[in-house]
């Protein structure tokens, strides 16, 4: 039987190349878009698209008429929690009182790895946009419908932008371990939780198969990415350096001091087994990732 999922966020940066993996996989892909139209340039073409915004709760419930399985991959790039309307808390809430509505069987929502395990935080700082996700994490949790969360180390598919004059640069002290995982690796677990029991409501920590520093990960990726290019660590004060608006510059320095603190620890266990494992090595996937440029 051919498997089918609806995609809320397929156009972003992890979620268009997810889709991708999926229709190569076989399986019927639906994208809720605000811009069906735009969102054709970024997606395979036999993605069937439909009008949906998260911020509009009518066009969600016509959006997933006929949806069984909902994947959400949204992200916050803000630490304001006042703001009236965030995707990733109220768009969310919206989507799931539409999926409720329309009889949706099964929900698989993206989030970090520090979500599910704030242990890991050495000095206890916790990651500013959680604040604001937990609210939709929440809502998925009571909705009563089967959920699937994917707790997330950091994305190897996040390297190549910062990636300028054939240099990487590095910003803070990062000297602790880093599970890298990849969007393809991401896709392989969606594609078998799909229609999948053993996975229904539980959270499965999204991790590579090498622990690696933030620097020697990127040491690694770039030689197989972009031969010759150098990595170079820059202290933290460099952002506000980088002449980007204040809200920006404070979320980016934030980030970056939030992942150096960072401790990780492997705990894909559990994913690997019912899931499957990693496919991919850092070079690895640096090389199919080249191989799309």
């Amino acid at each position: 039987m051919t498997k089918k999922i609806t995609i809320i966020g397929a156009t972003g940066h992890l979620g268009h190349r997810v889709a991708a993996k999926l229709v190569e996989k076989g399986v019927e892909v639906t994208a809720i878009a605000r811009d069906p139209v735009a969102a054709k340039t970024a997606l395979p073409s036999n993605v069937r698209l439909v009008q949906g915004d998260v911020s509009d709760p009518a066009s969600l419930t016509s959006a997933l008429w006929g949806a069984d399985t909902l994947y959400i991959t949204l992200n916050t790039e803000t630490l304001d929690t006042t703001l009236p309307f965030h995707t990733e808390r109220e768009g969310v809430i919206n989507v799931v009182a539409a999926a409720k509505e329309v009889g949706v069987q099964h929900i698989m929502q993206i989030a970090g790895v520090d979500t599910a395990y704030p242990e890991f935080s050495t000095e206890g700082m916790a990651y500013g946009t959680n604040a604001i996700r937990q609210g939709g994490i929440d809502a998925i949790k009571a909705s009563g419908i089967p959920y699937t969360f994917f707790y997330c180390s950091f994305f190897l598919d996040s390297l190549p932008e910062f990636l300028m004059d054939n240099q990487l640069a590095i910003i803070g002290n990062h000297v602790l371990p880093i599970w890298f995982t990849n969007s393809s690796d991401l896709a392989e677990l969606v594609f078998n939780a799909i229609g999948n029991d053993a996975a229904k409501n539980k959270g499965f920590a999204v991790q590579g198969q090498q622990a690696k520093t933030y620097i020697e990960g990127a040491t690694e990726f770039l030689g197989a990415y972009a031969p010759g290019a150098e990595v170079i660590e820059l202290p933290m004060e460099a952002v506000r350096r980088m002449g980007l608006p204040e809200e920006q510059a404070a979320f980016i320095e934030h980030l970056l001091t939030f992942v150096q603190q960072l401790k990780e620890e492997q705990v894909a266990n559990e994913t690997w087994e019912i899931l499957g494992a990693p496919q991919y090595t850092i070079s690895s996937f640096a090389k199919e990732l080249r191989g799309e440029l």
